[in-house]
């Protein structure tokens, strides 16, 4: 679902915030395992950030894990599902001034440490080289697909993708790009003329927006396992082309799911 905003909306400065915490799930309706539309998490954990121009107020990212001993009956498996939350459904179309494409991807494995510091949490980890280094080789990777003849609905999984067959030598830990896929979900879109949003509608527990399953990984070495918040404003494949590569918006968000089972109850 999503809801087509239209209206401008008044400007509210924010101080980038992390929280990081275990949240109740969103119903009691209970989702199995192996249900790819829900997820009943193990751990879940929310992390505020801003993402101005577009969203004035600060938006959440939600990721939550779930898992099983026996998975297939092959060895244990994890269940990650990750999804967005708004405060306000409004967005600044006064921002609107080309055909972009909002979008957040979550990057999970071969990655642990604390979330701390700058760039939502993600300089504790491996360091800010490394955040401005990834942030700079993603923009560069979708400036130069927006220069060219290439027809991508989605800038940011186009661009992720070329950088997992194609990795970039960027000063990040060496298995930064080690691993099969990285999940993208758009949600929003600006187009011209008119200034006109199209937002996808939050999601919850009971809706997330990206589901799927990592074999042999165990609700224990999931829990020490950091995910990588890729969140981007990119120009789609009809938009005109960027003035420079500075003009495409990239923020990270690092987060780590707690473990213990959160208690059932309505969460935002």
């Amino acid at each position: 679902m999503a809801f087509n905003l239209t209206l401008g909306s008044f400007f509210r400065p924010w101080v980038v915030m992390m929280v990081l915490a275990l949240l109740p799930f969103g119903s009691a309706q209970f989702c199995s395992f192996f249900n790819s539309g829900c997820v009943d998490p193990l751990a879940q954990t929310a992390v505020r950030f801003d993402f101005q121009p577009l969203f004035p107020d600060p938006i959440t990212l939600h990721f939550g894990f779930d898992a099983s001993a026996s998975g297939k009956g092959e060895g244990p498996m994890t269940k990650l599902a990750f999804w967005l939350r708004y405060r306000h459904r409004q967005v600044d179309s006064d921002a609107v001034d080309a055909n972009l494409t909002s979008e957040v991807a979550l990057r999970v494995g071969n990655l642990t440490g604390t979330p701390s510091g700058l760039n939502n949490g993600c300089d504790g980890i491996w360091g800010p080289t490394c955040s401005s280094d990834f942030k700079s080789a993603l923009r560069h990777t979708m400036y130069k697909q927006a220069l060219s003849d290439e027809d991508y609905p989605k800038p940011l999984a186009a661009a992720l993708d070329k950088m997992l067959r194609s990795p970039p030598k960027i000063s990040c830990p060496s298995l930064m790009f080690d691993v099969d896929s990285i999940p993208v979900q758009e949600f929003a879109q600006e187009r011209i003329p008119g200034q006109n949003v199209t937002v996808m509608s939050p999601g919850s527990g009971n809706f997330p927006w990206q589901v799927w399953y990592l074999d042999n990984m165990t609700a224990n070495k999931q829990a020490v396992q950091v995910a990588v918040g890729i969140v981007s404003r990119g120009p789609t494949s009809n938009s005109d082309r960027p003035r420079s590569a500075n003009d495409i918006q990239v923020e990270l968000v690092c987060v780590q799911a707690p473990s213990g089972r959160p208690s059932k109850g309505s969460h935002d």
